[in-house]
């Protein structure tokens, strides 16, 4: 808008200037963005790596795309009954966490990816992943404090960095031990009390145990451990969810028999042998398939692990930018593109690794650096050899025959090359060990309408070219012919495998019960993945201040804990240390429940419902990013009404929205600002602007009294 100052006008003229008609306002911040902290098996956003990093997005999608699937080693754990013949339990658990000696036993798994679908199939919208990677001996609190030259930088230094998000929500927190956990909890809390704009949504930690008193109760140890001063930013939820979730991408309704561990007790230190204990032949060979599996993985794929393949390949200017091969070649070692591959199906990942190994072939075949400093017989040929060649006495499945027949794919070749019968280990063992004196046997005169003209015998020059075109022809016919292998071999093992799953489950009644208990247990996860999705919904469809509560949950089976009203007391009024914890209750007809709506000081009377606190954050924050814009104006009567006037409108609409309380604006909120109100002399003197909001925000009907009497007859 433009202004001029009046009073400073010297020159003779006509001069228009344009008097603003409205007040200013206030645009209302956004209140339901969380930022989700938790482990993750990858983070790579439009090629770059993104761990401890707090990336935006908007679905699921997105989240699947830069973060993945969640973690490929999920395992359903069964705990037989005393006599063998039944399920007593079934526990849901990473493998690496199983392996994780200062993991206690429980049905707990990496929760990221659980509470990111949580959240959006429960409302969410926009969000924040910071996505940590697993380390040795993860996870521990020293996993939330990635290590950041030139010194140790937390997850909440990252968070902070953020303007945006409004909720912290660290689902994975439950992994940790207790004095881990506590801590990381009341860091989230001092954070928000810092800066005043986010509110945390905590999950109780063993939150699957029952709250009944015992050395193993949950509740006390949470409330011992959470103590940070900033307790009416935080809101606790118990106990956790029996969810609908998928337990994995490849297998989203059960589990294959590779991904069962059995245990003929809660004690056991270790799975027993499926196939001795289900007394089938069926889980002898799947067990064989299995090991058969990781053998090819293990052998083909995993080279970091084999010395043989460490060797590095001498590589030049050439092979560089060269769009045929990964990145990671250019680091000197084969070994090197394997590791960055990403890992997928087992099957997809055989196939993208024969890919990588083609293109690996044909480029350096295909350059002149291949002639001058050819690969060590180690290195190029020798890898493909030795990997396409490894094979075990017989063929249980068809995997070592389909390895071999990769090996001798045969294609025409010329007798110098080896003859009509030489496959692509021939070529490229020739060529390695006489990269100068190689030629085809070619007619002579030939002629060509691609390297020379018509009826013209070829040059030297352009017979190298056809050469050498010639052998990446051989090549890309040969791994065109691999590729149809691998979807064969795709196809065959994946139909065997359900084959043996199902006569296994038909000739063992026990299996049969172990498949039907998985079945019915539904995936273990703490709420607050859900939680936030519901934050996010009611905020959107009634507001702020409405309490986040009786809503029901989506994609749950139910609590993992049946709470009732004499346990919901106990959790939700605290005369000790008054820290509220929201229970999720089951009920007939309605389904599961939020049946809470309290911060962690469930006792004070300014800040104990979720909504009022929430409700002031979001508040606070949208005055405060409006009243930047009157920094370092005057500081008059001028400035004063106009900021009155701004905040009263804001408040004013609220009211009509009924997030505040009072028939009336003027019972409903008032603003102060000025001399004589908020403010001395003195303050105006030290350049202080200060403005005091009174508001009377709705509460929750917590608790609902209906009172009847007898009235006597009149007629």
């Amino acid at each position: 808008m433009s202004q001029i100052n009046e009073s400073a006008i010297a020159t003779p003229g006509v001069y228009t200037t344009e008097i603003p008609a409205f007040p200013p306002s206030v645009a209302q911040v956004a209140t339901a963005i969380p930022v989700f902290v938790g482990y993750a098996p990858k983070a790579v956003q439009n090629g770059k790596p993104v761990f401890n990093t707090a990336v935006r997005i908007s679905s699921l999608v997105e989240f699947t795309t830069y973060f993945g699937t969640g973690f490929d080693d999920l395992k359903a754990n069964i705990v037989l009954n005393t006599d063998g013949d039944g399920v007593a339990s079934v526990y849901f658990r990473n493998q690496a966490l199983i392996d994780n000696a200062t993991i206690p036993k429980g049905d707990i798994g990496y929760q990221l990816f659980n509470a990111i679908q949580l959240f959006f199939n429960n409302g969410g919208g926009n969000c924040y992943i910071l996505a940590l990677p697993i380390v040795t001996g993860s996870p521990q609190i020293t996993d939330f404090t990635p290590l950041t030259p030139p010194g140790v930088k937390t997850v909440f230094d990252i968070i902070q960095k953020e303007d945006e998000p409004t909720l912290i929500v660290i689902p994975d927190a439950v992994l940790l031990d207790a004095n881990s956990f506590n801590t990381l909890m009341n860091d989230s809390l001092q954070l928000c009390g810092q800066m005043q704009d986010r509110f945390t949504i905590m999950d109780v930690l063993n939150g699957d145990q029952e709250h009944d008193g015992s050395s193993n109760d949950p509740i006390p140890v949470f409330r011992n451990g959470v103590s940070d001063p900033a307790l009416n930013y935080g809101a606790a939820y118990y106990p956790w969810l029996r969810t609908s979730l998928p337990y994995t991408p490849t297998n989203p309704t059960s589990f294959a028999y590779a991904d069962i561990n059995i245990y003929t007790s809660a004690t056991a230190a270790s799975p027993t042998d499926g196939s001795a204990l289900l007394n089938s032949a069926y889980a002898l060979q799947l067990e064989n398939a299995d090991a058969d599996m990781t053998s090819v993985i293990d052998n083909f794929i995993n080279k970091n692990s084999n010395a043989s393949y460490a060797a590095p390949i001498s590589l030049t200017a050439a092979i560089t930018g060269n769009p045929n091969l990964n990145t990671a070649i250019t680091t000197g070692s084969i070994s090197s593109g394997f590791g960055l591959i990403p890992q997928a199906d087992p099957v997809i990942e055989f196939q993208n690794k024969l890919i990588y190994i083609a293109n690996l072939l044909g480029s350096f075949v295909s350059m002149p650096a291949f002639k001058d400093n050819p690969p060590t017989s180690n290195s190029v040929q020798g890898l493909y050899t030795t990997a396409t060649n490894a094979s075990t006495a017989g063929d249980f499945t068809q995997i070592e025959s389909y390895l071999r027949e990769l090996a001798t794919l045969n294609e025409a070749a010329p007798a110098d090359l080896g003859g009509p019968e030489a496959g692509i280990t021939t070529l490229l063992t020739a060529l390695a060990a006489a990269p100068h004196s190689y030629r085809l046997t070619i007619p002579a005169p030939v002629t060509t309408d691609v390297y020379g003209a018509p009826g013209a015998a070829l040059s030297p020059a352009d017979k190298e070219k056809f050469e050498m075109a010639f052998v990446r022809s051989r090549i890309q016919k040969l791994y065109n012919n691999a590729v149809n292998i691998i979807l064969s071999f795709q196809s065959n093992v994946a139909a065997r495998l359900v084959s043996l799953e199902q006569s296994l489950q038909a000739d063992s009644a026990l299996y049969g019960l172990i498949k039907s208990a998985i079945g019915n247990e539904g995936l273990l996860t703490p709420a607050s993945g859900a939680i936030a999705g519901i934050y996010a919904a009611v905020d959107g469809s009634r507001g702020v201040w409405k309490a986040p509560a009786n809503v029901a949950i989506n994609s749950v089976i139910g609590p993992s804990v049946d709470i009732d009203d004499n346990m919901q007391a106990d959790l939700n009024i605290d005369p000790q240390t008054g820290k509220s914890i929201n229970a999720i209750r089951a009920f007939t007809g309605k389904g599961t429940l939020v049946w809470g709506a309290r911060t962690l000081t469930g006792n004070d009377n300014d800040f104990r419902y979720v909504s009022v606190r929430r409700f002031f954050i979001m508040v606070e924050e949208s005055v405060k990013l409006a009243a930047y814009q009157f920094v370092f104006e005057p500081n008059d009567a001028k400035t004063w009404t106009r900021v009155r006037a701004m905040i009263e409108n804001y408040l004013t609409n609220l009211w009509r929205l009924g997030a505040l309380a009072g028939p009336k604006p003027e019972a409903a909120f008032w603003v102060k600002v000025g001399l004589g109100q908020t403010m001395i002399f003195q303050d105006v003197l030290e350049g202080k602007l200060i403005v005091e909001v009174g508001m009377a925000p709705v509460r929750p009907a917590e608790f609902i009294i209906l009172r009847f009497t007898q009235i006597q007859q009149t007629a």
